[in-house]
């Protein structure tokens, strides 16, 4: 039985986790900031100025929980505070979840918490496609009906037909692949974003951003690794060397080759 706790515990985390990394990614537009954040919470790796005074941080969590609600409590909800709140919440949960004997109690009231305040964050602001990827990720690791999930999936879905946010679609298909939507809805998805990408090219109206999400696309989805090699490429002749964007780019043209050497492709 305690094994099982355990690993609900790890399931859970990794869905907290993986819902600020998808919300980093699509808000960043660079793919290695997300293997910056798991780099630097990995004791292993991280330097000795990066590593977490793991009670400190639980103090400061609490401290500043207690003053958001309270702030919510006298003013009313806001969308900057209920998403600073939501961090903190995650924050909270990670950090009770990588200590030995983990509060099982504040876990629990934390994930209540953010649950309640990333719903109260969609009511608040419905089109916001970040909320909505969000609670999708908290839904999930919550265990949440997957009737429910599947309905928070078509409303984002919509979101995204009338107003276009390629990092937010890319989130979203990984999402309904780690979650194991039907795979015709994954396609359908798939099918939009790359007619968006080739709309904009055709207009000459794409941009260097575009192409690493049409990269990622490309690469991660539709498996044409020579033609996201292109768009790299594009990246790269373009972009300063100083930049994140042309990190990324190179990074992940790096990464691609690799896969095609271990392929022989």
């Amino acid at each position: 039985m305690a094994g099982r706790k355990k690993k609900d515990r790890k399931q859970r985390i990794a869905a907290i986790i993986a819902a600020v990394l998808a919300v980093a990614m699509a808000l960043s537009a660079i793919a290695a900031y997300a293997g910056h954040l798991l780099g630097r919470d990995d004791p292993e790796t991280a330097g000795p100025e990066q590593q977490l005074d793991a009670e400190a941080y639980r103090a400061h969590c609490l401290k500043e929980i207690e003053r958001l609600e309270k702030y919510i409590e006298e003013y009313g909800p806001k969308a900057g505070v209920l998403s600073e709140l939501c961090e903190h919440y995650s924050l909270l949960i990670q950090i009770e979840n990588m200590g030995e004997k983990p509060d099982e109690e504040l876990v629990q009231k934390c994930e209540a918490g953010l649950k309640q305040r990333s719903r109260d964050l969609v009511e608040l602001e419905p089109d916001n496609p970040e909320h909505r990827l969000r609670l999708l990720y908290v839904y999930e690791g919550a265990g949440e009906d997957k009737k429910v999930i599947s309905g928070e999936i078509e409303d984002l879905r919509k979101i995204l037909k009338k107003e276009p946010n390629p990092g937010i679609s890319l989130a979203l298909i990984g999402f309904m692949k780690s979650s194991e939507q039907p795979g015709k809805t994954i396609d359908q998805e798939i099918t939009r974003l790359k007619d968006h990408f080739e709309k904009l090219a055709a207009d000459d109206q794409i941009t260097a951003t575009d192409r690493y999400y049409y990269a990622l696309l490309l690469g991660d989805h539709l498996e044409k690794k020579p033609a996201a090699l292109k768009q790299l490429d594009l990246i790269l002749e373009t972009e300063p060397p100083e930049g994140e964007l042309y990190s990324a780019a190179e990074q992940y043209r790096e990464t691609l080759k690799e896969k095609e050497k271990k392929t022989g492709q």
